[in-house]
This record gives C-alpha cells, sequence and structure tokens, in this order.
C-alpha cells in the first residue's frame, strides 16, 4: 500500500470517530413536555434514544444519562446506564428520571447523554445535552385560614388553664 493510500485511510477512518453535534439528524432523544407538579409530588420524566433511519444504538458501548437540577427540585438519582433503562435490550433505550418537587416555581433538569450510535460498519461516539422545564405550583391554601373576621370566638377563647408547677 502506498503511503498516499496509507494517509487517505487513515483520514477517512478518523473522519468516522468525530463526535455528533446537538442538532444530528441522525438520532432523536425524545423527552416528555414540560411537567408541572404540585408542592411535595413526584413524577418521572420519560427520555428516550432513538436512532434515525439506518442507525442504531451501541449494545456493546455504554449509554450514561447524568441529570442535574437546582434546589427546588430533589432528584434521588443522578445517573444511570443501560441497565437502568426500562427495557434494556431495547432499540431505542428508555430512562425514567424521578423528580421531587420541593420548592415552587420554574425549574430547569438538565440531562447530558453519552453513547455510541452506529451505522453498517462504524460507530461513532455522541454526547448531547437537553434542559427540561418543571412548574412547581405553590401549595393550595388551608382552607381553615379563610374564615370570616366577624366570626364568634370559639368558647374557650381566652381562658387560661390551672397553673402547674
Amino acid at each position: 500500500m502506498t503511503r498516499l493510500a496509507l494517509v487517505v485511510a487513515l483520514v477517512v477512518a478518523l473522519a468516522g470517530c468525530t463526535s455528533a453535534h446537538a442538532d444530528d439528524p441522525t438520532v432523536d432523544v425524545r423527552i416528555a413536555a414540560d411537567e408541572t407538579l404540585e408542592l411535595g409530588a413526584t413524577a418521572s420524566i420519560s427520555v428516550a434514544i432513538v436512532p434515525g433511519p439506518g442507525r442504531s444504538i451501541s449494545h456493546d458501548g455504554p449509554i450514561r444519562l447524568a441529570a442535574e437540577a437546582g434546589d427546588g427540585l430533589a432528584l434521588p438519582r443522578r445517573r444511570f446506564v443501560r441497565r437502568d433503562a426500562a427495557d434494556p435490550a431495547a432499540d431505542a433505550p428508555r430512562f425514567d428520571v424521578r423528580v421531587k418537587a420541593r420548592a415552587p416555581g420554574d425549574h430547569t433538569v438538565v440531562l447530558e447523554l453519552r453513547f455510541w450510535l452506529c451505522q453498517v460498519k462504524t460507530c461513532k461516539p455522541v454526547a448531547l445535552r437537553r434542559e427540561v422545564v418543571v412548574h412547581v405550583a405553590a401549595a393550595p391554601v388551608d382552607a381553615g385560614l379563610d374564615a370570616p373576621v366577624d366570626a364568634t370566638p370559639p368558647l374557650d377563647a381566652g381562658r387560661v388553664g390551672p397553673r402547674v408547677k
């Protein structure tokens, strides 16, 4: 093999090893729409990695999903691998990221995915970042606090019990 052919083969091999970008049409990360929770409630964010036509997710290579959120949300688990998927052997693995609402407001969950996307003979590493907004509603107002101002006081109002020494 000549040097030129060797250089061309090396360049072609290295070109297949580049990382995919976030706007890569060969893979789709499907995330359920923005979630709305009540304070203290728990929900799951469904994250599915769906390869494009003629592509597949490597069953031999690792899949990693990292989730991060601010103080307003609790994440019982922040790291996921293929065996944590709903069906680890699936061609389009799906993960359920549990969140618990701790503070009212809009909170962002950042999802970072790393996996290997394959064609017929080659695979390339992919690193993607996605964000999901979780809306947390304020706590409902207690009905007992809405008593009318002119309501009569309870019968024992103002009484002082016996002193205990």
